[in-house]
């Protein structure tokens, strides 16, 4: 009865909600953590320790999790499974290899083949009045597994994408410049629930090797790559070819 689940919850203050999520086995805990009002996770997220946030972001992964609330009827399914806060959608995308990760964007109640599903968290955001310097020290120490440092994410201090910048500009720059007079806030982003098909289009117009990936409230939360929309391109090529098929086949 995930309706009442949600119900019971409520009326309760967030520091209340984590301690009752604690008090729960790992995939219970899950279970209700997903099914609460996406800000009311949010507020009770921030109230759990490092490691029960941690051990709650591996729950939302398993194949467990996924089996209940796939069980549930379509209506509520659709009501319940909003995206998570996307301080968790990050952390659970980046903990997960890539088999769970599969499983966890069904969970984020991302629509089959919509960019959520084949986007990924491995890139760099930075804030805007970071220096230069701080970029390039940041990106030399945690830029080793993103799977591209051609562009930089300026993200204010909620996370929303506001620019993103050339790596050849912060090259160029000097070392005490700004982020913030590097930046244009001119990007092209996609929505996580944007098709295969707008996601395509949109990577035809902007010839970029990456585009962003926000969340509904414009928080970013993965990037998906030129080679990620070669892969679809062809899945679709291929899809409208046997499609051509059978309707030739009619005729």
């Amino acid at each position: 009865r995930f309706s009442q689940l949600r119900a019971s919850f409520e009326g309760m203050e967030p520091a209340d909600v984590a301690t009752a999520i604690d008090d729960l086995g790992p995939d219970e805990r899950a279970v209700v953590f997903r099914v609460l009002r996406r800000d009311h996770a949010a507020a009770a997220f921030e109230y759990l320790t490092p490691e029960s946030q941690e051990d709650l972001i591996r729950a939302l992964g398993t194949e467990h999790v996924a089996a209940i609330l796939n069980d549930m009827s379509p209506d509520d399914r659709t009501r319940l499974l909003e995206e998570l806060p996307a301080t968790v959608t990050r952390q659970l995308l980046s903990l997960l290899d890539e088999r769970e990760r599969t499983i966890a964007v069904q969970l984020l109640g991302y629509p089959e083949n919509s960019v959520g599903r084949f986007m990924t968290p491995e890139y760099i955001a930075v804030l805007p009045d970071w220096t230069v310097r701080q970029v390039l020290d940041y990106v030399r120490k945690h830029g080793q597994d993103k799977e591209t440092l051609n562009l930089v994410y300026v993200v204010d201090d909620d996370g929303v994408l506001i620019d993103d910048v050339r790596m050849r500009r912060f090259l160029l720059a000097d070392p005490e410049r700004r982020v913030s007079g590097l930046m244009d806030r001119s990007f092209t982003a996609l929505k996580a629930t944007d098709d295969r098909e707008t996601a395509v289009n949109v990577f035809r117009q902007a010839d970029l090797a990456a585009l962003p990936v926000t969340d509904t409230e414009g928080v970013l939360i993965g990037i998906v790559t030129s080679d990620d929309i070669l892969d679809v391109a062809e899945e679709l090529a291929t899809e409208d070819i046997q499609m051509l098929g059978g309707s030739e086949a009619l005729h």
